[in-house]
Parts: C-alpha cells; sequence; structure tokens
C-alpha cells in the first residue's frame, strides 16, 4: 500500500517553504520601495501588479481573452501624484515555490536564485539608464500639491 502521508507531509513542507520565500522576495521589493521613496521625497513606490498585454489590437472585441494575454510587472508609481500613472521598469515572473524569480528586461532575463541574486538584480534594474529615465519621469509626475501653488 502507498504511504500518502509521507508525500502529504512534504507537500505542506513544500507549500510552507513556498509561502517563506515569497514572503523575503516581497520583503526585498518592499525595501527597494522604501529606499526609493526616502530618496526621492515620497515621490517613488516600487511595486508588482498584474497587467493586460493586447495581443492583437484588430481582432480583438469586448469578449475576446484570447487576444489578451496578463504577465506581472515591477512598476514605479508616484503616490503624491495628483493622476499617478505606473510606469513598467521590467516584466516579472516568480515560481510557485517562490525561487527563482526572474527579472525581465528588453535585452536579458535575470534568473535570481535566492534573496542575494534578487537584490543584485533589482540594484542592476534600477542603474540602467532606461529605469534612470522612468524614474525621473514618475517623480516629475504633477503632484497634488502642484494645484495649490
Amino acid at each position: 500500500m502507498a504511504n500518502f502521508i509521507d508525500s502529504f507531509n512534504r507537500g505542506i513542507q513544500a507549500a510552507d517553504q513556498a509561502r517563506a520565500n515569497k514572503e523575503e522576495i516581497y520583503s526585498v521589493i518592499d525595501e527597494l520601495s522604501t529606499q526609493l521613496a526616502g530618496a526621492s521625497d515620497g515621490k517613488l513606490k516600487i511595486e508588482v501588479v498584474e497587467k493586460t498585454e493586447v495581443l492583437n489590437r484588430f481582432a480583438m472585441t469586448a469578449n475576446d481573452l484570447f487576444s489578451r494575454k496578463t504577465y506581472f510587472a515591477i512598476v514605479a508609481t508616484n503616490p503624491l501624484s495628483a493622476s499617478p500613472r505606473p510606469e513598467e521598469l521590467a516584466r516579472w515572473r516568480v515560481a510557485e515555490t517562490g525561487y527563482p524569480c526572474h527579472v525581465i528586461l528588453p535585452d536579458t532575463e535575470i534568473y535570481c536564485e535566492d534573496k542575494k541574486a534578487l537584490e543584485k538584480a533589482l540594484s542592476r534594474l534600477i542603474a540602467t539608464p532606461a529605469a534612470g529615465k522612468i524614474l525621473q519621469s514618475v517623480m516629475n509626475q504633477k503632484s497634488i500639491t502642484d494645484d495649490e501653488d
């Protein structure tokens, strides 16, 4: 007779480890956001969001889900903006187990097998000229207080 209890216990342990990995991953992203908020006087917030990409604009109808693809992205937002417009810094993929996770840039995909690799990948991301341009643009969005001046 098969011993399903061992498999059950391994599944519970795997679920606990995946949860811990994802908490660690998102705490790194939260730390990045916190540091950039401090450096930008609160004008930057970094988060992971789900986005929808239209694959074929000409064939798409209101109910045509086949023409849409969802994906996750690391975005920058200005929480002080009168009308915040999130700007995509990179695409993002995380495994069911948490690690590996991937920071996907137009020219490369950075594979992160642990916290240290993720921190290095995010540092590399925000140091690129393209990300710098996006971050400046987000910080320069018209703020709520600009209307009062």
